[in-house]
């Protein structure tokens, strides 16, 4: 169990469920059920697996974050994403809305019209 005084109640929880479970000696297939189950809940915050479902997405829904930029490879995404230990869908998705330029360009141009506007008045 790594920093499970920093780590969020939920890690705590399945951290604890894991350890329970493998020190049990026979395991019914319940137990086997939860016990993937509780590895499976922290495996899938990591950004690797987030990075594989946001990769997942619909051509549709791809195209409605990013605009007309390209979709990044998992280097690019990791450089954007924020230095935590667990991430998760919603994380991804914001991550990757930061490769949207066209975006960025329409919001940037935006402030700086609202800037300029409140100079001249």
């Amino acid at each position: 169990m790594k920093n499970s005084k920093t780590a969020p109640k939920w890690v705590q929880k399945a951290n604890s469920t894991i350890e329970t479970l493998k020190a049990k000696r026979d395991k019914s297939s319940y137990d086997f059920v939860r016990l993937v189950n509780a590895q499976s809940k922290i495996e899938d915050k990591s950004l690797s697996k987030v990075f594989k479902r946001v990769n997942q997405l619909s051509e549709k829904a791809k195209k409605g974050i990013l605009g007309n930029s390209k979709f990044p490879v998992f280097k690019d995404f990791k450089e954007l994403a924020p230095e935590k230990e667990y991430f998760s869908l919603y994380d991804g998705l914001m991550i990757l809305r930061k490769f949207n330029k066209s975006e960025i360009r329409q919001n940037r141009a935006k402030r700086q019209t609202q800037i300029q506007l409140k100079k001249v008045a």
